[in-house]
């Protein structure tokens, strides 16, 4: 094999920015976990990294299992309406490891034995945004390949070494939801293809994106701070029509992931 077809088939892990000579890339790095329904792959994350996100450190409960506890509540609310979960259905009745769910209210509380535990909250509030941040960059490499650019070094350093504090935005819409079931079953990020808020990110430095029928805004830059009340203010002027408000995520239960208003 030439060199220079080497170099083209070189792979580069998004995380650790190793190459594949000098760590592996077997194992398939699904962008949104399996037990979520997720199927795309990031061919750039090494075996190393993807083990990460799913492993326990330093007491905190793997930041996948955190995705699949928040987001298959609502995917589970999604596919209600078709009776598309239960057995031999697209994906089995849902059971929470931290939660009570009463999908018929739409309600949710922490279990007895987690509300216990110091600080619990705080702590699986910041594995669920540091998912959203992990999803988010591999979904870019994969849809744009831009997942290397040093812009997002910030973002490896929080979403993969756990490293600083940023925010997520969750916007909280009113009126029904409409998604496809192939998005419920399989779900993935949705970025704007025509780019409608690019005007976010050269004037304020935020990215938005949609999953699962919730819309979340993200720094793009590392100085997110300078430009939040412009960003916030006209990103709520241009959504008025469909978003009542927005949180900062702070709490696990900041974000409606029982999708209450649609009941």
């Amino acid at each position: 094999m030439s060199a220079i077809a080497k170099s083209y088939e070189l792979k580069q892990c998004i995380w650790c920015k190793r190459s594949d000579d000098e760590t592996e890339f077997i194992r398939k790095a699904h962008t949104v976990p399996q037990q979520l329904g997720g199927i795309r792959i990031c061919q750039n994350v090494c075996d190393s990294c993807n083990a990460y996100f799913g492993k326990t450190t330093n007491s905190l409960p793997p930041i996948e299992t955190i995705l699949k506890e928040a987001f298959n509540i609502s995917r589970t609310v999604l596919l209600n309406g078709d009776n598309d979960f239960g057995r031999n259905k697209t994906q089995a009745r849902f059971s929470s490891i931290y939660f009570n769910v009463n999908m018929q209210r739409k309600t949710l509380s922490v279990k007895q034995k987690y509300k216990l535990q110091r600080s619990f909250q705080e702590n699986i509030c910041r594995q669920l945004k540091r998912g959203l941040y992990k999803m988010f960059l591999e979904e870019r490499e994969r849809q744009f390949n831009d997942g290397h650019d040093s812009r997002f070094d910030f973002i490896r350093e929080f979403a993969r070494y756990n490293i600083g504090e940023y925010p997520v935005f969750y916007f909280e819409r009113m009126g029904v939801i409409l998604m496809s079931k192939e998005w419920t079953r399989h779900p993935s990020i949705f970025f704007d293809k025509d780019y409608q808020f690019k005007y976010l990110v050269a004037d304020y430095g935020f990215f938005e994106f949609e999953f699962l029928s919730h819309v979340f805004g993200i720094p793009a830059i590392r100085t997110w701070e300078l430009g939040l009340s412009n960003y916030l203010k006209l990103s709520l002027k241009r959504k008025e029509k469909i978003f009542k408000g927005v949180k900062r995520v702070v709490q696990f239960n900041d974000i409606d992931l029982a999708l209450r208003m649609n009941g």
